[in-house]
């Protein structure tokens, strides 16, 4: 079977290949990854025919191939934010729209999925970006399009990026490309359930839930915490890159069902589990992560008033509170004679 595997990988672009030729090669790859490995590593199926992937010393991403063809990475260099000041997290949640971006003040901005929408309205400058949602690569390869051209950090992980290569060829990779990964699930090693996560806990990893696999990573070297939400993720990236003063934008995380998010309609609403994660995983991670976050000296703001996290957990803010006083004009305009009082 491998051979007829590596006969399949050399025809063509994978990407430009015949969908049926592609789906007849990811199976039979995936049928022998399964013969050949436990369950564990049930998690890398995916990607062993197309990713080779280098680590160093303390098992890090250094490098990585798709199909022969290096992709430049991040990994390894020192990744310096912006002097100071605060930065934003912009997820997608509607209350995104209720904000006006060109009086809002951001010298620094990551935005996860969809936020890249915001471009098309705003002259929003997104310094780092974060991916972990497969269902949004899927479904929207308009916005994957032009977050890959954007002059940005892309945080992303091998899964995600196999995701966008069925899509795109390597050449449509103009971000710059920062590989993570799962805490629990490890590129090309076996993944970690609850019993696991013990022996990589640290300082920087911390395991606040067993049964649930929650905790918090301030080293993304050393992965990241899924906890089911893009947000939590995002918020690990900036705690690693060494922001104290983080602003969440659209963190609505309610009536996911029937509201679309930001830059959707309700005809190309995409399907969401934030509901049904919310109470067993979304609300505890946060919950946990705050006491840590505070040790830390990172104060967290969010602008959705309407959050369904809590106000005892983030503090919830008008985002007009944010934006430079409006100057007083009257002064300048001429005055109206009017007649004496009384």
């Amino acid at each position: 079977m491998e051979s007829i595997v590596l006969g399949l990988d050399r025809r063509r672009d994978f990407a430009s290949s015949p969908p049926a030729l592609r789906k007849l090669y990811e199976a039979m790859c995936r049928m022998l990854y399964r013969a050949t490995h436990d369950r564990s590593y049930r998690h890398s199926d995916r990607l062993w025919h197309h990713f080779k992937i280098e680590r160093d010393v303390q098992g890090a991403i250094r490098t990585l191939t798709f199909r022969g063809t290096p992709i430049p990475l991040e990994n390894g260099k020192k990744i310096v934010p912006h002097a100071g000041g605060r930065v934003h997290l912009i997820a997608t949640g509607p209350s995104v729209a209720s904000i006006d971006y060109q009086r809002l003040p951001m010298a620094s901005v990551l935005g996860v999925n969809g936020a890249i929408a915001l471009i098309d309205r705003y002259p929003v400058k997104f310094d780092y970006y974060c991916m972990i949602d497969t269902n949004f690569v899927k479904k929207r390869p308009d916005l994957i399009e032009k977050i890959l051209r954007q002059n940005f950090i892309l945080f992303i992980t091998p899964q995600i990026l196999w995701y966008v290569l069925q899509r795109f060829p390597v050449s449509a990779l103009r971000c710059k490309i920062y590989m993570m990964e799962d805490v629990c699930e490890p590129t090309f090693m076996p993944g970690r359930g609850h019993a696991e996560l013990p022996q990589v806990s640290s300082a920087d990893v911390v395991q606040f839930d067993a049964a649930a696999t929650l905790g918090y990573s301030f080293d993304l070297r050393r992965g990241f915490f899924d906890c089911k939400t893009v947000a939590f993720t995002a918020l690990q990236v900036l705690t690693w890159l060494g922001y104290k003063d983080i602003c969440i934008h659209g963190m609505d995380l309610s009536n996911t069902l029937s509201v679309p998010r930001f830059y959707e309609t309700r005809e190309s609403m995409q399907p969401s589990s934030i509901e049904s994660d919310f109470a067993a995983y979304i609300e505890p991670a946060f919950r946990k992560a705050l006491p840590l976050l505070r040790e830390r000296g990172v104060s967290l703001t969010n602008l959705s008033l309407g959050s369904a996290l809590d106000a005892s957990i983030i503090p919830k803010v008008d985002w007009t509170s944010l934006c430079e006083p409006q100057a007083d004009l009257s002064a300048d305009l001429p005055q109206a004679d009017l007649p004496p009082a009384g």
